[in-house]
């Protein structure tokens, strides 16, 4: 640190106004770097998250085909157990 003030001390005044130009331009530079890589970091983040919903829902999709599927109702045994129980028929057989 010493040693750039005492560069710095040895320049003439354009010098350091030249130097002063170059390290606001370099500043800058970085500056815009920065704002474009979170730029790209946040659409990478957005892009991700619609990937895993488009996945979520084509799961969801699927799993909703499968229960409604003709060939094989999922949903037949609990229709059938679900129904309301028939009359309640007598046997006159003794046992």
């Amino acid at each position: 640190m010493s040693t750039t003030i005492s560069t710095l001390a040895s320049l003439t005044v354009a010098e350091k106004r030249a130097a002063l130009k170059e390290l606001n331009a370099m500043i800058k530079a970085d500056i815009a770097n920065a704002k474009v890589a979170r730029a790209e970091a946040k659409e990478a983040r957005l892009k991700k998250a619609f990937e895993r919903r488009e996945n979520s829902i084509a799961k969801a999709k699927a799993r909703l085909e499968k229960l409604l599927d003709k060939k094989n109702p999922v949903g037949a045994k609990a229709l059938k157990a679900n129904r309301k129980p028939g009359p309640v028929t007598v046997s006159t057989k003794k046992v």
